[in-house]
């Protein structure tokens, strides 16, 4: 998918969720030419399973109404 920088500071939500939700690449874009890609950040899960195992419980705070 490609997008212009202007897409971008006028509709973020739209230019990055295929990117956040898909998986998809995005190209940004400046006068027809690319300047820039959006990709998705490789997590390891699995890693950080174990590393939230290792806290233990958490106890989050109350919201206030």
């Amino acid at each position: 998918m490609e997008a212009t920088l202007t897409e971008l500071r006028r509709e973020t939500g739209k230019v990055i969720r295929p990117v956040i939700h898909g998986g998809q690449e995005v190209t940004l874009t400046e006068h027809g030419l690319a300047v820039a890609r959006l990709v998705p950040a490789k997590v390891d899960r699995k890693a950080a399973l174990v590393a939230l195992k290792a806290i233990g419980p958490v106890d989050l705070p109350l919201r206030k109404p």
